[in-house]
């Protein structure tokens, strides 16, 4: 019984986890340059200069150690961010700010906000991690083998789509408001800066190479977010005060843009 509820449960919650990080209010430009970037950076530097572990499995290991570590650091930079975006709320908004962390009503379809999607993908990385520690604990070889086969279909599929979530669009900090990715881009670079240096690295890029890749890294991304608030600014879509709700300015809910005219301060 316990198996059955480890394997189906891992499949709903990968399942139901990744529908949640395709319910997004926009997915701008700027998110999927952040994206790629990072992805290509990475797949070059395996490519010329090769893991910095022993094989595979240790690499998988290095991985979901890294990204494990970059999504604490995104959580925790997302919950400040949070925090100073209700608190600097236009009078009487601070309560409809904190309702559209957790979720924003779309009219026909109501949108999870960046707090729910957090905490979505927090229960899936535990209970993944139960599921995949619980295949050693099998005593018949065969049993282990079917496991591990069930959990890791599922498994490898969430950890490929997490860590674009963390390093493009926050955990959809966007359906909250269109500036919190850009503004948490930032704190989250640092922090992989910072992941890195104490997770020991995946890639074997040379040392006088790494602090280079950093800063280049870094600067390219606050450049990004920089100019991605401006235009937002200009759109309408200040911090300090609040857009048209989602459903009310004709935007799609999925890969859609914003549109309609400023909201007043």
């Amino acid at each position: 019984m316990l198996w059955l509820i480890q394997i189906v449960g891992t499949w709903l919650l990968v399942g139901l986890t990744i529908v949640t990080l395709l319910l997004r209010t926009s997915f701008s430009g700027f998110a999927l340059a952040r994206t790629i970037v990072t992805a290509a950076v990475v797949l070059t530097l395996t490519y010329r200069y090769g893991l910095a572990t022993g094989g595979f499995f240790e690499w998988v290991d290095a991985v979901i150690v890294k990204y494990g570590l970059l999504a604490i650091v995104a959580s925790i930079v997302l919950v400040v961010l949070a925090g100073v975006y209700v608190l600097i709320g236009p009078p009487g908004r601070r309560r409809p700010r904190l309702v559209r962390l957790i979720f924003i009503d779309g009219g026909e379809v109501t949108v999870p906000g960046p707090l729910s999607v957090l905490a979505l993908a927090g229960a899936t990385t535990g209970v993944v991690a139960w599921s995949m520690n619980a295949i050693e604990g099998y005593g018949n070889a065969f049993v282990s083998l079917v496991t591990a086969i069930l959990v890791l279909v599922p498994a490898g599929t969430f950890l490929l789509l997490a860590p674009f979530s963390v390093a493009g669009t926050i955990f959809n900090a966007g359906n909250a408001h269109p500036a919190l990715p850009s503004l948490a881009a930032p704190f989250v670079a640092v922090g992989a800066i910072v992941v890195d240096r104490f997770s020991g690295g995946i890639v074997a890029t040379p040392d006088n190479l790494k602090d280079p890749f950093a800063l280049t890294g870094l600067v390219i991304t606050v450049t990004l977010s920089a100019v991605e608030l401006v235009r937002l600014r200009g759109r309408g879509h200040g911090l300090t005060w609040d857009a048209e709700p989602a459903g009310e300015s004709g935007r799609t809910l999925i890969g859609g843009t914003e549109s309609g005219a400023p909201a007043p301060r």
